[in-house]
């Protein structure tokens, strides 16, 4: 028996920095980056914990699927999964 169980992470802006000098005349040899963070949702955080217990408990194994990845995404679409959810299969 296993427990699948679909998480999506979301990304984090965590800082702006500064790539490059402006060249005279040229604005456009400077611009901006951003640092993200990938973390995980609030739902996924919730639909994990209760996987995990109920895997626990009946001593099951855990596959845990990301929807924010394209293997996630194939994977989820083809168990007919949309959102953050789990399920146990034999």
């Amino acid at each position: 028996m296993k427990i699948e169980v679909f998480i999506k992470n979301e990304e984090v802006l965590l800082q702006s920095t500064h790539f490059g000098r402006p060249l005279e005349g040229h604005y456009c040899t400077a611009h901006d980056t951003f640092k993200t963070e990938q973390v995980l949702s609030e739902d996924s955080k919730t639909v994990l914990d209760e996987a995990t217990e109920k895997a626990k408990e009946l001593k099951a194994e855990l596959v845990v699927y990301n929807l924010s990845t394209i293997k996630g995404k194939v994977a989820a679409r083809l168990k007919g999964v949309k959102s953050p959810s789990w399920r146990i299969t034999e």
